[in-house]
């Protein structure tokens, strides 16, 4: 098993083409990015929306060892990281090698200043835009597209404000829908698994939206290129095995 991509170094590609046709025809987006675009496609969009914004490319690069030494594949774009003033801080997540650099998940958290919405107005705001959602309480609006596939990043009990996985933090998507495979809460074939926006609003005096974050994810693009991944880099890691061992002597006895 390869470990995490941007924290230890792996998890995603192979583009499932019919999970990434299907996630292109939908029309989610976040300020006009859209899971699929390539590295061009998504700074087009980004200048679209503001072209004042800082980007900051982010390379990664899978590990393996041959039993003695430690490599690196070599290095691909793993994320685009946007900022600005007053701070929009988005997140553009792309599959690496052997087919890589589609957009796979995007976040957006963010403050709202100046003259804030209601609840109420933000929330009609984004059925206007996304439609009705899958589901929604308590300032967390989520939809499952396309229309009919089960959701496979389960709500924690303990934490039903927020999303189970974000790709900004610590845990790994490719482990967690493993374990939710085993725990019969995802299909055994993930490629049946819906894509999902996932938005969370926080509140001032209970009213006045101050702050929301956003996440667009496609997971059966990102449970095929998992798989990929592993298989690459495993593949790596057996050649580069295979080299040593042909290189090994064995001590006169």
């Amino acid at each position: 098993m390869i470990p995490n991509l941007f924290r230890r170094g792996a998890s995603v590609l192979a583009l499932l083409a019919l999970g990434l046709s299907q996630a292109r025809a939908q029309s989610f987006d976040i300020v006009g990015l859209r899971l699929g675009m390539s590295e061009a496609e998504a700074l087009q969009a980004i200048q679209a929306y503001r072209p004042d914004l800082k980007i900051s490319r982010v390379q990664s690069a899978f590990s393996y060892s041959d039993g003695v030494q430690s490599f690196q594949t070599q290095p691909f774009l793993s994320r685009l990281l946007v900022a600005g003033h007053p701070r929009p801080t988005l997140a553009v997540y792309f599959t690496p090698p052997p087919k890589g650099g589609r957009v796979w998940a995007i976040e957006r958290d963010e403050p709202i200043t100046g003259d804030p919405p209601n609840f109420a107005q933000y929330t009609a705001a984004l059925k206007d835009k996304y439609g009705t959602p899958t589901a929604g309480r308590d300032g967390v609006l989520a939809w499952d597209f396309p229309a009919g596939r089960p959701n496979c990043i389960p709500r924690p009990p303990d934490r039903p404000g927020f999303p189970a996985f974000k790709p900004s933090g610590t845990d790994d998507l490719g482990f967690l829908l493993r374990l939710w495979q085993q725990k019969k809460v995802a299909p055994a074939d993930l490629s049946q698994c819906a894509s999902r926006l996932h938005y969370v609003l926080s509140t001032s005096n209970g009213e006045v939206i101050s702050r929301y974050y956003a996440l667009l994810v496609d997971v059966p693009a990102y449970a095929a290129a998992y798989e990929a991944a592993n298989r690459e880099v495993e593949a790596q890691e057996a050649a580069a095995r295979k080299r040593r061992e042909g290189k090994a002597q064995t001590p006169r006895l």
